[in-house]
């Protein structure tokens, strides 16, 4: 993730509300939805976005099950419902993660731009819990959609590593896609003033449950202050590429 400040978090949202009010595309095709009764760890490691997918300029890789980050920890078996609420000054806050309880993780993949300094290529981070039947995926999903209700619609990180101080704006909609179903999580990060008065952060969480899988995917970019947020769209288009190889 990467930020901006508090004069310009009220252009972000706005660009993010118009993103959410005028996007297109919130359920698939009929033609394309999925019929296969149960998928495995290994079809969803032959299906995650690469950097193949992304294009010029990225690279993909698989993280490290030993490495901590210590700016915001989401262990492989959980799914992250709130970024960084657990470093903000938001009363009584909610947990940043939910970790339902039998979800086997497929593992965290990684598709980044090879370059740091290449903002044309977003980061992409992926996960994917598989369960041993269609119901208790299901009763894994109503956990997830019970931490997402819990997430406040604004809060700020004020201590931390600078990467990640600033204000969190936050919207989520229901999502469908070729029959899965779940949300889209958008968030507009801007920077502390004085810090980044150029960029803020545009940020999609993508989660959807068919079958006994339910699928992970954050996209994060840099976007000017004041140009539309459209990660939301970018996530989608990912997680279409994974659904059409997953069948």
């Amino acid at each position: 993730m990467t930020l901006r400040p508090r004069a310009a978090s009220a252009l972000a949202l706005a660009a993010i509300c118009a993103a959410l009010t005028g996007c297109s595309g919130c359920s698939a095709s009929a033609d394309a939805t999925a019929t296969k009764p149960h998928y495995t760890a290994d079809d969803v490691k032959a299906a995650y976005y690469t950097a193949k997918d992304a294009g010029e300029g990225a690279r993909d890789y698989w993280y490290d099950r030993n490495f901590h980050s210590h700016t915001n920890y989401v262990p492989p078996s959980a799914i992250q419902t709130c970024p960084y609420v657990q470093r903000s000054d938001a009363a009584n806050a909610p947990s940043n993660v939910v970790q339902p309880v039998g979800g086997e993780p497929v593992g965290q993949f990684a598709v980044e731009p090879a370059r740091a300094t290449d903002s044309r290529v977003p980061y992409v981070t992926q996960n994917a819990l598989v369960f041993g039947s269609s119901a208790i995926a299901d009763g894994a999903m109503d956990e997830v959609d019970s931490g997402l209700a819990k997430c406040p619609g604004s809060y700020a990180v004020n201590g931390g590593p600078p990467i990640i101080l600033g204000t969190y704006s936050v919207t989520s909609r229901p999502l469908e896609v070729f029959g899965w179903k779940g949300y889209v999580q958008q968030l507009a990060h801007t920077f502390p003033p004085g810090m980044d008065d150029v960029y803020y952060e545009d940020i999609a969480i993508v989660v959807l449950r068919r079958a006994n899988l339910i699928l992970y995917l954050d996209l994060t970019q840099k976007k000017i202050v004041g140009d539309r947020a459209d990660s939301a769209d970018k996530a989608r288009d990912a997680m279409e590429k994974v659904l059409r190889r997953l069948g």
